[in-house]
């Protein structure tokens, strides 16, 4: 899926995000590519590569490892689930069942389909695990570049961070449940948005 990102409430178009999932029905890749494009490359040239690498599970995704990778630094996550614990940044946590990462988490509601209500997860960032509140607020239309879309909202917060995620639902099969619309508002109130501009789906056998 490619997204559009824009920021403030005007719109203003500052980069492209491309999401690429791929599964056998046993093991998952998730890669997330996010680079400023047009004058914001010009001025603040920026790239972003997020992967998360797993099993698909009966409870969903199980991931093993995390990468985040930007100008200046790399966050690692290493999941240990046989000693149930995740590594990063030079130390070690337990982890519960059900845990995810930055990448993993968007794809993880969407194989829990939940239609209500709140749901606590436990995160690993790379540089720390925290405890992430999903709280779903119920059916929206969301408008993309080319069309307007019905979705589902999450609110997705931790400390002063909050994240907002717009899930396809209803018809067009296409989108169904995949991430729409991901908002990121940071700790100064600046809103910056990924909108789903393209989708390429290939099945096989």
């Amino acid at each position: 899926m490619r997204y559009v990102i824009t920021r403030g409430e005007g719109g203003f178009v500052v980069g492209q995000a491309v999401h690429t999932w791929e599964h056998d029905g046993f093991t998952y890749t998730l890669q997330s590519v996010t680079e400023t494009t047009g004058l914001a490359a010009i001025f603040k040239p920026a790239r972003v590569v997020q992967s998360s690498q797993g099993e698909v599970t009966a409870e969903g995704f199980k991931p093993h490892e995390f990468r985040h990778e930007r100008v200046g630094g790399l966050d690692t996550a290493s999941f240990d689930w046989a000693r149930r614990v995740v590594a990063y940044a030079g130390r070690e946590d337990s982890v519960a069942a059900g845990a995810q990462d930055m990448l993993s988490m968007y794809y993880q509601i969407v194989l829990l389909a939940p239609v209500a209500g709140v749901l606590d997860i436990p995160i690993a960032t790379g540089r720390k695990l925290e405890n992430y509140r999903f709280e779903i607020l119920g059916e929206e239309v969301v408008t993309l570049p080319t069309r307007e879309r019905r979705a589902l909202r999450v609110r997705i917060r931790s400390g002063n961070d909050t994240i907002e995620l717009w899930l396809g639902v209803g018809k067009g099969a296409d989108m169904r449940g995949l991430p729409l619309k991901i908002r990121f508002t940071d700790r100064k109130g600046e809103i910056f948005d990924q909108l789903a501009d393209e989708i390429d789906i290939q099945e096989t056998q």
